[in-house]
């Protein structure tokens, strides 16, 4: 089988920074809290209003930046539809659980349940846009992003697709906040603050003058496995045409936690790319299950204007990159699965 080329033609997001706008690249919002709700744009001006009081926000949130990246593509109805969150509608799963204790399960609003779900967003997004065709959703912590991706990528490359729409979706609530906060997950000294993500992405292989660069592969695998991880990373560089040397600089999702962050660090150097400069992205959009996928659309976006600001960097980079060619996205969870993904300058 030939294997194609992959591109990611629009990529939106709605997020802490000003929604639908890459304004965060020359003036980012930052925030010292330890919980920042995302900025919602006007939802009347991409949905009717009746509509609009029906949705909770991850569904509105989904489907205006989903909107926005059609219509950037003109493309009318996508091939496929592949979506990863990891907690899905919890804010309308909380309303749903909490009239059924103080109503005693009785008159409760269909509402609520309907959209509790985690599939919920994926199948509206294809009753709205009028989409029949594969339709998935994925929820796996903080890899179901990236294994929505995957998959979206396996279906071009199997010719079954010719574009695919995937989407990042995450909400959150006070009452989960705690928990996690709790946990450890977030909201602790020297972490980023907790967000809420909404980042959609069209996938296509037909070049496009304007497409923001090619996609050229992903893989995962598992920390422990760490020969296994170097045959991964070969593999990515050889199907894209290159080498560790090629590489401009690697993504990764380090939030402030040092045991989350030493795990890369590690990564890095059992993959020899400790000399390479490092990007971060979660201090400028916030630490959440699907915030793997504002680090894809904010590398999509650095490639296709040839820059990268400097608060991206990490803070102990090694150096800066003057020549942006081919970024390298890690990501993992807990310290067990890992996903690398590979972005190329068109």
């Amino acid at each position: 089988m030939n294997r194609k080329t992959i591109y990611i033609r629009a990529a939106e997001q709605i997020s802490i920074q000003q929604p639908l706008s890459e304004s965060w690249m020359e003036s980012p919002v930052l925030t010292a809290e330890p919980l920042a709700y995302a900025q919602n744009p006007n939802f009347r001006d991409f949905i009717p209003a009746n509509e609009v009081r029906r949705m909770g926000n991850i569904m509105k949130r989904a489907l205006v930046t989903t909107l926005k990246v059609l219509h950037e593509s003109q493309t009318e109805h996508p091939d496929a539809i592949i979506t990863g969150t990891s907690i899905g509608s919890l804010d309308y799963t909380e309303r749903f659980l909490d009239a059924m204790t103080e109503n005693g399960e009785e008159t409760l609003s269909p509402t609520y349940f309907m959209q509790s779900t985690h599939n919920t967003v994926s199948s509206a997004l294809g009753i709205y846009t009028k989409t029949h065709g594969y339709n998935c959703t994925y929820s796996h912590g903080e890899m179901s992003f990236d294994l929505a991706l995957l998959d979206g990528w396996m279906q071009l490359q199997l010719g079954k697709i010719s574009t695919a729409l995937v989407g990042g979706h995450d909400e959150m609530v006070d009452t989960y906040f705690s928990l996690l906060q709790k946990k450890g997950f977030v909201g602790l000294p020297g972490m980023v603050a907790c967000g809420e993500v909404a980042v959609s992405v069209l996938l296509t292989d037909s070049p496009h003058e304007d497409a923001l660069c090619q996609f050229s592969g992903i893989r995962t695998g598992q920390c422990q496995h760490v020969h296994r991880l170097q045959e991964h990373l070969e593999s990515l560089l050889r199907d894209g045409g290159m080498t560790r040397q090629d590489l401009s600089a690697i993504v990764v999702g380090t939030n402030g936690s040092k045991e989350h962050d030493a795990v890369y660090q590690q990564l890095l150097s059992a993959l020899s790319l400790s000399h390479l400069p490092l990007i971060q992205y979660k201090h400028v959009f916030g630490e959440n299950f699907t915030a793997s996928a504002f680090g894809l659309y904010a590398a999509a976006h650095c490639l296709e204007r040839q820059f990268i600001p400097n608060f991206l960097y990490h803070p102990d980079t090694p150096s800066k990159t003057g020549n942006l060619q081919n970024l390298l996205l890690v990501n993992q969870m807990h310290g067990e699965d890992v996903s690398l993904t590979l972005l190329k300058r068109i």
